[in-house]
């Protein structure tokens, strides 16, 4: 897919849905799963599975596999997703500028698979003292309702926003 390509025809073109069928999730179980998909609830249902639902319940937009090209997008790579709310972990660091995930007004996570936890007790755990310069939990795109409390996205951050899930590595 070209740059500059429209998201209309980034997301017909990309395979996968946040929302999988019955025979998907069969298939998965029948072969063993891949990556965190092994990773299942009391229910059966997986992690990833949990967060793809989820994230599109708050607004964004789930890819599985490829990248969308879209003009003018910043690219981050997730820290960590959380399973329980949709959200994405994103750790400041030299590589990973905050700039690039809060000023363009499209913005693009990149989130692997078996990086998705199931929330943020497991986050928290897995950090431990270890914590970056700024960490962002990012639930959606960004939305306000300061003024006249009428509900505005996209004025203090990206009011579009895209995360690719990606096999493990």
């Amino acid at each position: 897919m070209g740059v500059g390509a429209s998201l209309a025809s980034a997301r017909s073109s990309l395979p996968g849905s946040p929302v999988r069928d019955e025979a998907e999730h069969k298939g998965d179980s029948e072969a063993g799963g891949v990556g965190a998909r092994r990773c299942r609830d009391a229910e059966g249902v997986s992690l990833v599975d949990d967060f793809a639902t989820n994230a599109v319940a708050v607004g964004f937009h789930v890819h599985r596999g490829q990248t969308p090209a879209i003009d003018e997008a910043g690219v981050s790579t997730a820290l960590y997703g959380l399973a329980d709310t949709g959200s994405v972990v994103l750790a400041a660091s030299p590589d990973e500028p905050r700039t690039r995930s809060l000023l363009p007004d499209v913005h693009v996570t990149l989130l692997d698979e078996d990086r998705i936890l199931p929330g943020l007790d497991e986050l928290f755990e897995r950090l431990g003292d270890d914590l970056p310069s700024a960490l962002a939990i990012v639930t959606g795109p960004s939305r306000s309702a300061d003024i006249e409390q009428k509900l505005a996205v996209g004025v203090h951050g990206p009011g579009e926003v895209h995360v690719v899930l990606l096999p493990p590595r």
